[in-house]
């Protein structure tokens, strides 16, 4: 018979919620990430920066938010089952999208067939500018994620599997076992 007694407990709680009580929660979290972002696009307005600085802010700290997010609802036993997708596809998925990475870029392809589109007006980015910026969205984007992920694991994991221990009566020392 395997060891059990090292095996790492259910992290998630899986009682399924109806889908028509999770809509209504990722689109409410929606509404608040698209909220949250536009605020943002208000108070740092991009038009007239050859940088899309707002918009790498947004997904910086939406990717870290994200693996925070996820690393959390990993190593805690109780997360409600509509923790992810509320606040993670709706809120986050609204706050961070790559179209708008997408859109920043646009005016700096020559003779883009979407110029005509563009209700917002941006100083075209050079060539160096817009694949420095698309490649610190992508590099950078993946650090922040990871960050969240070891950030929720070394401060939640080890307090979540202490509080499992000392539960179980077997005790727990603060750090990882």
């Amino acid at each position: 018979m395997p060891d059990v007694s090292n095996a790492q407990p259910s992290t998630v709680d899986h009682r399924r919620i109806p889908l028509r009580t999770l809509v209504p929660l990722v689109a409410l979290g929606g509404a608040v990430g698209a909220l949250l972002r536009f605020g943002l696009g208000e108070l740092i307005p991009e038009q007239g920066m050859k940088f899309p600085w707002t918009t790498l802010l947004v997904n910086l700290s939406g990717s870290a938010a994200l693996g925070l997010l996820v690393g959390i609802a990993a190593v805690r036993t109780k997360t409600p089952s509509w923790v992810v997708p509320t606040l993670g596809t709706g809120l986050l998925g609204a706050y961070t999208t790559f179209s708008t990475v997408i859109l920043v870029l646009l005016p700096s392809v020559p003779g883009a067939a979407l110029d005509s589109l563009s209700t917002v007006t941006y100083v075209s980015p050079g060539i160096l500018e817009a694949g420095a910026y698309l490649l610190i969205s992508i590099i950078f984007g993946t650090m922040a994620a990871a960050a969240g992920l070891v950030t929720a694991r070394g401060i939640f994991g080890y307090l979540g599997h202490d509080a499992e221990r000392r539960a179980a009566g077997r005790g727990g020392t603060g750090g990882p076992s």
